[in-house]
This record gives C-alpha cells, sequence and structure tokens, in this order.
C-alpha cells in the first residue's frame, strides 16, 4: 500500500508542478503580450487563479505530508517517551484524516452538483466549475490516505516520529545560508 501511495502522490505532486510551470508560462505569456502587442491573455487571470492554483495546492499536500514539508508544533517533544510520542503521532494523524475525509465528502459532493448542474464561470471563457472543484476532493482524499497510513506505521513502530531539529542544527542552517 505504501508505495502505491508513494507512487500516487509522486504523481499528484507531478500535476502540481505542470501547474505551477504552466501559471509561470501564462502569466509570462500575458506580460508580453499585453505591453508588447496590446493584446493581453484575457482568459490568463481566470485560469490561473480557479483552476492551476487549485491544483498546485490541493495536488500537493499528501507529497508534504510525506516530505515532513509542514510546520510541526513540538515544544514538549523531548519531555515524552519514543511510545506516548508515536501515540500521540497516531492519534493526532488519525484524527486529521478523518477530518480530511469529511472535508473529502462535502467537496465531492459539491463537484458531483456543480457538474449535474452544469455550472460555469462567467468570462471571456465559461469554464466548467466543477473542473475547478474536482481537485480538492481529489487532493484531501490521498492526504488522508498518507495520514492513516502514518498513523498505523507510527503505532507499529515501523516509522520513526520526526525530531525537531536542536538549537545548534538551527544555527548551522543560518551559517550555511550565508
Amino acid at each position: 500500500m505504501s508505495g502505491s501511495l508513494k507512487l500516487l502522490e509522486r504523481g499528484l505532486a507531478v500535476i502540481a508542478v505542470g501547474a505551477v510551470l504552466a501559471m509561470m508560462l501564462l502569466v509570462s505569456l500575458d506580460v508580453i503580450a499585453r505591453y508588447l502587442f496590446k493584446a493581453p491573455l484575457t482568459f490568463q487571470y481566470s485560469l490561473t487563479e480557479d483552476y492551476l492554483m487549485v491544483i498546485m495546492v490541493a495536488l500537493a499536500l499528501p507529497w508534504a505530508e510525506r516530505r515532513g514539508a509542514f510546520i510541526r508544533l513540538t515544544p514538549f517533544h523531548r519531555l515524552m517517551s519514543p511510545g506516548v510520542r508515536r501515540g500521540l503521532y497516531a492519534l493526532n494523524n488519525l484524527i486529521i484524516a478523518l477530518m480530511l475525509l469529511a472535508m473529502t465528502w462535502y467537496a465531492g459532493e459539491r463537484v458531483w452538483v456543480d457538474w449535474l448542474e452544469q455550472r460555469v464561470i462567467f468570462g471571456v471563457i465559461d469554464w466548467p466549475v466543477w473542473l475547478s472543484h474536482v481537485w480538492v476532493p481529489i487532493g484531501t482524499l490521498v492526504l488522508s490516505l498518507r495520514l492513516f497510513t502514518n498513523a498505523c506505521l507510527y503505532l507499529l513502530g515501523k516509522a520513526e516520529v520526526p525530531s525537531p531539529p536542536s538549537l545548534d542544527e538551527m544555527g548551522e542552517g543560518e551559517e550555511a545560508l550565508r
């Protein structure tokens, strides 16, 4: 399961990176067209804001969680035993996964209604709304699978709980930036 999930997360991250590249290209082309040819790409703003940004954020979430890229509050981390830490991390992952599954359900219902009612975003091009919203339940579903997997791995002792860096490690990081 974990190998398939990693592959799925990577695939979604690749799509998210493609959305970022598309945004960069579209914005650059819009600037060039606007200032050199006095003919802006009128569809660019809607496409970027309503579609590409949603894809970028929603599909990158599971990959970011697997990589440990989220901010963690760990003031009492060093005061707990490894077993307590594993249990708390597993519980936190499970609770968040359940909340994300609820979000997935409600976002999926919204996509379904948007598709059934053929809702559109009016503009230069009438964009289908469901195509903007569909990325949210995909991202939250895969993120919830990642969190369920993490919870199981923590409970079984198959994964180490991430440790916050020590003050010395944080100082080394600052020196490397200089």
